[in-house]
């Protein structure tokens, strides 16, 4: 597949970058500084550009399969599904966070709220447009990030609430998911929860 990743220079875009190339994917790396990326073997192309930048965005999704937007957001929303509808690309995995949604732990939750609620706001603002947008969309909603090395699965459901799994996720691992997502027409449509395995 010709892959398209929006935060390519992020601790989890990194992952995507490496595990899609490795997987033989024309990975084409989407960046504000791309500068960052020490490493470009096996990549298709590198992009600097700012995500929120709609012609920008236009001229990069152009012959590309799928979008993976290790980076979430209204914003970017916004300008990739202006952009693929008008290049006709239809399927997009977006980051998000399982706190958007989840009501338990109750505590854990409202404290997340409390300290995160600007972006939990624009992240479920970010997913309601995705819905809406007539894409092939998949919505990954991670717990907490870490940057330990991989287990090599995860924990993945489609509730609001966590069905198991641990509480942190390694950015390998959430990378992995992401890629699989992407593979994976029969998730178009579908918002999933990713925790780590236990």
């Amino acid at each position: 597949m010709k892959i398209l990743v929006i935060g390519a220079t992020g601790r989890t875009g990194k992952h995507v970058l490496a595990q899609g190339a490795a997987r033989g994917h024309e990975i084409t790396a989407f960046a504000r500084r791309p500068e960052l990326l020490t490493d470009r073997g096996g990549l298709a192309g590198v992009i600097a550009g700012d995500a929120h930048d709609l012609a920008t965005v236009r001229a990069a999704v152009q012959g590309q399969d799928a979008v993976i937007s290790a980076v979430g957001g209204s914003g970017i929303a916004r300008t990739l599904i202006t952009a693929m509808r008008e290049a006709g690309v239809r399927r997009v995995v977006m980051t998000s966070s399982r706190s958007v949604p989840a009501t338990r732990p109750r505590l854990a939750v409202t404290l997340a709220w409390l300290f995160f609620r600007a972006a939990y706001v624009d992240l479920a603002r970010a997913e309601g447009m995705l819905q809406v947008s007539g894409l092939d969309y998949t919505i990954a909603r991670a717990t907490m990030l870490n940057d330990k090395p991989p287990a090599g699965r995860v924990h993945i459901d489609f509730e609001d609430d966590a069905t198991g799994g641990a509480a942190q996720l390694t950015r390998a691992d959430y990378a992995m998911a992401l890629l699989d997502a992407a593979e994976d027409a029969a998730l178009a449509g579908r918002a999933m929860g990713i925790c780590g395995p236990r």
